[in-house]
C-alpha cells in the first residue's frame, strides 16, 4: 500500500494527468493517507472562495481511501525524529506524516522527495 501525501491528493482533485496516470497503476484499495494530510486538505479548502463545494470534494475523496491516524507509537517516533534531525527538521506536519507512514510500514507517495528524504528509513515513491 502507498500512503498519499497532500501534493498527490491535491493533484488528484485537480485531475492532473500525472496523478490520474499513477492512479491507473494502483488499485484504489492500495492507497491510504494520514489524518495529518486530511487536515492539510481541509485547511486549504476553508481558505477557498468555493468553500462548500471544495469541502464536499475533499470529503468524497477521503471516503475513498483509508486514513491512518497519529497513534501513540507514531507520536513517540515523531518526537524522536524531531530531536534527532535537529537543524534538518521538515516541519511538524510533515514530520507527523512521516512518522505515521514509518510506523505503519507504508511507502509515502509524494513529489517532495528532497524534503522527505531527510527522514531516515522512510520509503518514498514519486509519481
Amino acid at each position: 500500500m502507498v500512503c498519499a501525501d497532500t501534493d498527490f491528493l491535491i493533484a488528484w482533485l485537480q485531475n492532473s494527468q500525472d496523478a490520474l496516470k499513477k492512479l491507473e497503476e494502483l488499485e484504489l484499495g492500495q492507497i491510504c493517507t494520514t489524518a495529518i494530510t486530511a487536515f492539510e486538505l481541509y485547511k486549504g479548502v476553508y481558505r477557498s472562495k468555493r468553500k462548500e463545494s471544495e469541502i464536499n470534494r475533499v470529503a468524497e475523496l477521503l471516503d475513498l481511501v483509508e486514513i491512518l491516524v497519529l497513534d501513540s507509537p507514531s507520536a513517540r517516533l515523531a518526537g524522536r525524529l524531531e530531536f534527532e534531525m535537529k537543524s534538518h527538521t521538515i516541519g511538524e506536519s510533515d514530520l507527523l506524516i512521516a512518522s505515521i507512514v514509518l510506523t505503519q510500514g507504508e511507502t509515502l507517495l509524494t513529489r517532495n522527495r528532497r524534503h522527505f528524504e531527510r527522514v531516515l528509513g522512510l520509503k518514498i515513491e514519486s509519481w
